[in-house]
C-alpha cells in the first residue's frame, strides 16, 4: 500500500469521525477518544485506558533487542523507587521520634 493512499485513508477516516460526532469543537469528541482508548481493539488491555508509557513499553518490551534494555530499566525504577519509600519513613519517624521529645520537653 502506497504512502498516499495510507494518507488518504487516514483522511478519510478522519472526515468520518468528525462526520459522526458532530465536527472539531464538539463536546462528544473527548468522549468518544476516552471509551476508544479504553474499549478500542488497537490500544492495549481492554477496559484499561492505554497512555504513551504504556504504548512505548509495549513496543521496546517486544522488540528483542530493547527488551533487555527495558526491563533494566524498570528494575531500576524500581530499586530507586523502594529506596526513597525507606528513605521517606526513616524521615518520618525521626521527625515523629523528634516531636515525641519536644512534646516531652514541654511537659516537664
Amino acid at each position: 500500500m502506497s504512502e498516499e493512499h495510507e494518507d488518504l485513508t487516514m483522511k478519510q477516516r478522519i472526515d468520518a469521525f468528525y462526520r459522526q460526532s458532530g465536527g472539531p469543537g464538539s463536546p462528544e469528541i473527548a468522549k468518544i477518544l476516552n471509551e476508544h482508548l479504553i474499549y478500542g481493539k488497537d490500544h492495549g488491555v481492554r477496559g484499561k485506558k492505554e497512555d504513551v508509557r504504556d504504548a512505548f513499553t509495549e513496543v521496546f518490551l517486544s522488540d528483542r533487542s530493547t527488551q533487555p534494555v527495558v526491563l533494566g530499566l524498570m528494575k531500576l525504577r524500581n530499586a530507586v523507587r523502594q529506596e526513597w519509600e525507606r528513605y521517606l519513613e526513616a524521615r518520618r519517624s525521626n521527625l515523629d521520634e523528634k516531636l515525641e521529645q519536644l512534646k516531652r520537653e514541654k511537659i516537664e
